[in-house]
């Protein structure tokens, strides 16, 4: 059966629905799918609806198609556009050897400690990818990376200079004091 007749023939009993839920929803996406429904309800044609809400005919049959298998709650459900991933997989390798094998000094950042802001100052450095700091922790949990690595922020220790400082820290039992004479 026909599309339009199909939607014409539930018209009368989703008009009061349809009034609440126009007033409801006040994302205009939202109410353009409620406007096209109302207009091929009240007999306009399908590339009328087309004109007059600025949608190709294959958005308009989508909407259509969704009203009719899931009534207004698939007709209204937010709308998913895929988006191609900015850090393609062979990046995210290089990313993860990054953050796991080199320090941030090693690309002129002056600290020893990954952030989201230097990972971002990195993407857009050597890659031209300006990512979101939530973005990049959600990589980070794809990639099996916790969000802090390290809680320091000074460069490796030096062998030499770490004995001499613990051996000063060390507590030294006192020296036995020599008796007085007798």
């Amino acid at each position: 059966m026909n599309r339009c007749i199909r939607i014409q023939r539930l018209a009368p009993q989703d008009r009061e629905r349809w009034q609440a839920l126009f007033y409801r929803h006040q994302q205009q996406s939202r109410r353009r799918r409620l406007l096209a429904l109302k207009a091929l309800w009240d007999g306009e044609s399908m590339a009328g609806v087309c004109r007059s809400q600025g949608v190709q005919r294959k958005t308009l049959e989508k909407w259509l198609d969704s009203y009719l298998d899931g009534g207004f709650d698939a007709l209204l459900a937010p709308q998913r556009r895929p988006r191609p991933q900015a850090l393609n997989p062979q990046r995210r390798k290089v990313l993860r050897y990054i953050l796991l094998h080199k320090t941030p000094a090693d690309y002129g950042i002056d600290s020893y400690q990954w952030t989201a802001a230097h990972v971002q100052g990195l993407l857009v450095k050597k890659w031209g990818l300006p990512l979101s700091a939530n973005r990049l922790y959600e990589i980070f949990d794809e990639l099996g990376l916790s969000h802090q690595r390290a809680h320091r922020d000074y460069g490796p220790a030096q062998p030499a200079e770490r004995a001499g400082f613990v051996e000063a820290l060390e507590k030294k039992p006192p020296r036995p004091t020599p008796a007085p004479p007798s």
